[in-house]
């Protein structure tokens, strides 16, 4: 479209079209790359809290499960009037593995279910894929047919019981049982590969119920209330 000023023929629709356009394109351009950008950074960060939930999967295993099998075994169970007939203290913690590192984790990741639950819930993968790895090339010693009939199997390696494994006094009984006994070799192994297993298990499991249920925020409610009516009576 033309219009006359001053004399010249002047083009104006055709060129406030095209400024508009391309003001537009640009303006979606720049959207987009602010939308791809943020979809960036937002995946990094989701990266890095999966790992710090992956982390604590493993100091989970790594510090409490021991403890813990320790104190039950030592406070928890003489309070009980329970023996145990568990001769060893390692040969506690690997005979119920699954409890000691299972429940840790479940109320770890309760405790922190604040902290980007979502991914938690995936956690289980890698322990999962490291486990099922050792249990597709683990290949049994080389030892009696007696052994290899009882225990070769990788199942029996990473997640059967009956543990027979002495109490040691001193570091060079420790490293003597550690070569010598094959029940102490296994239950590390299970120690290192199946204890974070369940215990990604357990950590997954309690985020999924906190994503679905809202339970920390629940829990969080429920001590602040608790907190709250103890500071009023006190008062």
């Amino acid at each position: 479209m033309l219009r006359q000023q001053d004399g010249d023929l002047v083009l104006c629709g055709d060129l406030e079209y095209k400024r508009l356009s391309f003001m537009d394109d640009t303006t979606e351009a720049a959207v987009l790359s602010g939308a791809k950008t943020t979809k960036k950074v937002d995946a990094g960060w989701q990266a890095l809290w999966f790992l710090l939930h992956l982390a604590a999967v493993y100091l989970t295993v790594h510090f409490w499960s021991a403890w813990l099998a320790g104190w039950t075994r030592d406070r928890v169970l003489p309070f009980l009037q329970m023996p145990t007939t568990s001769s060893s203290d390692f040969e506690f913690v690997f005979s119920h593995l699954f409890a000691f590192s299972f429940v840790p984790a479940f109320l770890v990741a309760l405790g922190i279910a604040r902290f980007r639950t979502k991914v938690a819930q995936f956690v289980w993968i890698v322990p999962t894929v490291i486990l099922a790895y050792k249990l597709i090339t683990f290949s049994s010693p080389p030892t009696s047919v007696l052994f290899q009939g009882q225990s070769s199997s990788a199942f029996h390696q990473y997640f059967g019981g009956d543990f027979l494994i002495p109490e040691y006094h001193d570091w060079h009984e420790f490293w003597e049982i550690v070569a010598s006994n094959p029940d102490m070799t296994r239950g590390l192994a299970q120690h290192t590969f199946t204890a974070p297993f369940y215990a990604g298990l357990g950590y997954s499991l309690a985020a999924w119920i906190c994503v679905r249920t809202q339970l920390h925020r629940k829990l969080n409610e429920a001590i602040r209330t608790w907190e709250d009516s103890r500071f009023a009576h006190r008062e």
